[in-house]
């Protein structure tokens, strides 16, 4: 969801409660997802927080109901992630920040989050049935009978 500023993104949650799982993404982060101890812990509603080009840090500075400096930015997060360890560029869009960040993300999701988002049941090759069965179908073989894979 988007929010008017840095504080309305924590104060205007849509569950009772709040956020049980706040997680800020920073090039400074305390950990990276890299790190092979690296895991979420259980939540029900976890938050993640993206900044700008500048970073979140930038936005809690701008953000003038936030008495927090921009410094201490990581206080706001139960975790302080670097999810693209050395990323080799001074900046990532936030829009690639997202994708890399759920990618990144998504095994430690499956595995902490609620029931809800548990993995599906893994469907081995053997299990499949297709309904041609070993014969080729017309899409898959030229005019004269013959196929791509002769």
């Amino acid at each position: 969801r988007l929010a008017t500023s840095i504080k309305a993104v924590f104060d205007e949650c849509p569950y009772e409660g709040g956020y049980d799982l706040k997680v800020g993404t920073s090039e400074r982060g305390d950990v990276t997802v890299d790190d092979k101890k690296f895991g979420l812990p259980q939540f029900k509603h976890m938050l993640v927080v993206f900044g700008g080009v500048a970073g979140i840090e930038e936005c809690i500075d701008a953000d003038e109901s936030m008495t927090l400096s921009g410094k201490d930015a990581r206080k706001l997060f139960d975790l302080w992630v670097n999810t693209c360890p050395y990323q080799g560029s001074r900046t990532i869009r936030t829009e690639e920040a997202v994708l890399l960040t759920l990618a990144r993300f998504r095994p430690h999701i499956v595995s902490r989050g609620d029931s809800a988002t548990k993995a599906p049941k893994v469907i081995k090759d053997e299990d499949l049935n297709f309904s041609d069965g070993d014969d080729l179908s017309e899409e898959s073989s030229d005019e004269d009978g013959s196929s791509d894979s002769d």
